[in-house]
């Protein structure tokens, strides 16, 4: 499917963002401090279970379904691979 050396889209856009977070944290060394503070600050002070309980029961509502999608997306996959493995190669005639 896909070459081994090139790297998938979302590696791509992952690592463009922490390249960009870098560069920012170098030109601006105190605002990037002033940002984690602020945010380390915001995540201790909001209350861990009001934010796990939705989280959890919307992954346990939307689990099952995207399950059943991934599955039925691999199993088109396999299915189209086996077909075009399976179709017989063009005859050739050899005149003498």
């Amino acid at each position: 499917m896909n070459d081994p050396k090139t790297p998938h889209p979302a590696d791509l856009c992952l690592q463009r963002a922490l390249e960009r977070a870098e560069d920012y944290v170098r030109r601006e060394p105190t605002k990037a401090v002033g940002a984690a503070l602020g945010a380390g600050l915001l995540l201790t002070l909001l209350p861990a279970r009001s934010l796990v309980r939705p989280i959890a029961s919307l992954g346990a509502t939307l689990l099952p379904p995207a399950l059943l999608g991934l599955g039925l997306i691999k199993a088109f996959e396999l299915c189209c691979q086996n077909c075009t493995a399976k179709a017989p190669p063009p005859q050739t005639t050899n005149s003498p």
